[in-house]
């Protein structure tokens, strides 16, 4: 399996970056899911930067695919408002999840059994999504990338998950799996999810196989296995192994690694308390 890694200084950069995974992946999808965890400046660090978000829809497009972007933020409204205010309503269909029906679904996971999803989500299972995620920390995962992301999908409010999160994350993703995801990590996140302090990292990571690439943004973030459970967890479920794991990277890993996403105290403590 390959992920692909480049540094990309900045969003007017993104689309090569998008042109270049699609050759190289091919994805079958129809669905775009960004992360509009609320509606906040796309400069903050929190949500994935609607330009990147373009980039992707005016690739798709070029392949053929006139895409759906899809997203259910934290709050009832977010993504609605993402969508006007980014630009994006004028530029293609959007659908705020939160608004949508949901459907009670039998996931058959080891400790998450059944919930409740958009019926859009079904329809990005059956016809394929990219994800977009934001390259940011999380007060309980430690990270949010690609396998969080599947979190916007379900009904609010969605504290069910926090108990045994690291294992319901790989039982929800059992269910369902991008068929591309693309890290926004051009602009990341440091201290905590909901008012990150920004970190220009200035870096793109990209592969069909989700696991793979959140292992390898994990890395990016100064991040090792023990650190993430979940991820670790959803290696040993789905069979994926580090070493299996071919890395095209411009330039080479190692030199795009930073150290300073790391927990706030606050959100240190929230964790803490699994809340």
């Amino acid at each position: 399996m390959r992920v692909i890694v480049e540094r990309v200084e900045s969003y007017k950069d993104a689309r090569k970056f998008v042109e270049r995974v699609f050759e190289v992946f091919n994805p079958k999808f129809r669905y775009i899911k960004p992360n509009f965890l609320k509606h906040d400046s796309p400069e903050n660090g929190c949500i994935t930067h609607p330009e990147l978000v373009k980039a992707v829809v005016g690739v798709a497009r070029e392949h053929g695919v006139e895409p759906v972007v899809i997203e259910g933020g934290f709050y009832k409204n977010s993504a609605s408002k993402c969508f006007v205010d980014f630009g994006l309503k004028d530029l293609v269909e959007c659908r705020n999840l939160n608004r949508e029906e949901f459907v009670e679904v039998d996931i058959g996971g080891e400790v998450l059994e059944r919930v409740k999803v958009a019926e859009t989500a079904l329809d990005a299972k059956k016809e394929g999504y990219i994800s977009i995620p934001k390259m940011k920390v999380h007060h309980l995962t430690k990270v949010t990338l690609g396998i969080k992301n599947n979190m916007g999908f379900l009904k609010k409010p969605a504290v069910y998950m926090h108990p045994k999160i690291h294992r319901k994350l790989v039982d929800l993703l059992g269910f369902m799996q991008p068929s591309l995801t693309i890290v926004d990590g051009i602009i990341g996140g440091t201290n905590s999810e909901m008012r990150p302090k920004p970190v220009k990292h200035g870096v793109l990571v990209a592969g069909d196989n989700v696991v793979a690439v959140d292992l390898i943004a994990a890395r990016l973030m100064g991040f090792n296995l023990n650190e993430v459970e979940h991820i670790r967890n959803a290696m040993e479920r789905f069979g994926v192994r580090e070493e299996d794991i071919e890395v095209l990277s411009n330039p080479g890993i190692e030199r795009l690694v930073r150290s300073d996403y790391r927990l706030s105290l606050g959100s240190k403590f929230l964790g803490r308390l699994g809340i």
